[in-house]
């Protein structure tokens, strides 16, 4: 009779990147920490070495009543008696392995996309591996899976689904909001110096109830399609003075607040005006195409209705003055949508620093703990995160060449908001 799995805290092995001295060792560890079901994946060895490893994890895992799972190597799988195999798009077809391992062992497929699950399931496949979500470097080829493609696949199919590529304790509530069935984990457990420790706190991430309360949220490339009205500004702001823009101003200045900008823009090409004739001639510049002209991103508005349906506050953390925020929200009709704007003329400093971030929270009246972040620049990223809160990076053709440094430090990253998470 097939066995039933837990598959919500899935460990598949590394022993390149494992913390102790046998993988044994380190998978026991991950068990007792409560991992649910352990994958060997192992594709440096040869045949008789991951036979030999097989037996001994099998031994291992039948002891402590944990599912064994076994990728790739069917013949391995019913050598040991592991209660499944996994295998995934370029290995032996769903099919064919369903017929050679029987219907008694489980069989887990890797997918990329709605059709690939669809047919992995006809195939036979009692679970999904779906990623991977992240780039990593146990796989640096994988193809990424978009957050949207993930919830398509989730609604296409009834069998568990796990995602495996990049996860951690920090996104791990984002794909659980997400509907799906566990975490594959490497690193996240092998790699950790207590491996027992970093397993616990992921199984209490995953049976605690995801605890956003609030989502704060940039405006200008995040919720806003704004930048190429920066673009055009700067063009003729320092046109008018007779100087080209510099390849690197924009990055320079993206995180400042507007007064940080206007000075910094004063000492580096010597200009004459004061900082405030500076500020309110951006403001006029820009103040028209604000109130008529800038338009969302694609499924902001969608997103934020979902998100205020469901109980969440919402904030907005913006380097933009109230001259010119105010009518492009209004505009746009969402500015009744927000229950707290708190802008960098207000903290006096820019988002090179986390006090924007902290006083949309304290406006929405939480810890910045129980609130999710939306940005588009490393700098608001890295501040958001060091205020406390969980952030996501937000596709942006203007930062689009910051995009992996984002990745590596936000907690997910959205090409737009159909991918973005919910938390009810």
């Amino acid at each position: 009779m097939k066995r039933q799995i837990d598959y919500s805290i899935y460990l598949v092995t590394d022993q390149s990147l494992m913390s102790t001295d046998s993988l044994a060792e380190a998978v026991e560890q991950a068990i007792l920490g409560g991992c649910t079901v352990v994958q060997l994946r192992e594709k440096e060895l040869s045949a008789l070495a991951f036979y030999q490893i097989a037996a001994e994890l099998r031994r291992l895992t039948a002891r402590h009543d944990i599912p064994l799972i076994i990728n790739d190597r069917i013949d391995i799988a019913l050598a040991v008696g592991a209660d499944g195999v996994h295998i995934g798009q370029s290995d032996i077809p769903a099919a064919a392995a369903r017929r050679l391992i029987g219907e008694d062992m489980a069989l887990g497929v890797s997918v990329r996309s709605v059709e690939e699950a669809v047919q992995a399931v006809q195939d036979g496949a009692d679970c999904l591996g779906v990623g991977a979500m992240f780039a990593t470097s146990t796989k640096e080829d994988a193809e990424i899976v978009t957050m949207e493609v993930l919830r398509r696949i989730r609604e296409a199919v009834e069998v568990p689904v796990v995602v495996i590529g990049g996860i951690h304790k920090n996104n791990a509530a984002a794909f659980k909001a997400a509907g799906v069935d566990g975490l594959a984990v490497i690193s996240a457990i092998i790699s950790q110096k207590n491996i027992t420790a970093a397993t616990e706190e992921l199984v209490q991430l995953w049976h605690s109830t995801p605890s956003f309360k609030g989502a704060i949220f940039d405006l200008d490339g995040t919720v806003l399609d704004s930048m190429d009205v920066w673009e055009r500004i700067d063009i003729a702001f320092l046109g008018k003075r007779g100087i080209a823009v510099p390849k690197d101003y924009v990055a320079r200045i993206c995180a400042m607040s507007f007064t940080e900008a206007a000075a910094y823009t004063v000492e580096r090409f010597g200009l004459a005006e004061s900082v405030e004739e500076i500020v309110a001639e951006w403001n006029d510049m820009a103040v028209d195409e604000y109130s008529q002209h800038v338009r969302l991103k694609p499924h902001v508005l969608a997103y934020l209705q979902k998100l205020k349906a469901d109980g969440v506050r919402l904030g907005v953390a913006t380097g933009l003055p109230k001259v010119l925020y105010e009518p492009v929200l209004i505009n746009n009709a969402i500015y009744d949508l927000f229950d707290a704007i708190a802008s960098t003329e207000e903290v006096k400093r820019g988002k090179t620093f986390p006090d924007v971030f902290v006083l949309a929270a304290q406006k929405l009246h939480l810890p910045p703990q129980a609130c999710i972040a939306f940005e588009d620049v490393p700098e608001g990223v890295k501040s958001a995160k060091a205020a406390g809160l969980v952030v996501y990076g937000v596709h942006d053709k203007y930062s689009e060449s910051f995009r992996a440094d984002i990745e590596r430090i936000a907690e997910g990253y959205l090409v737009d908001f159909s991918e973005a998470p919910c938390f009810r």
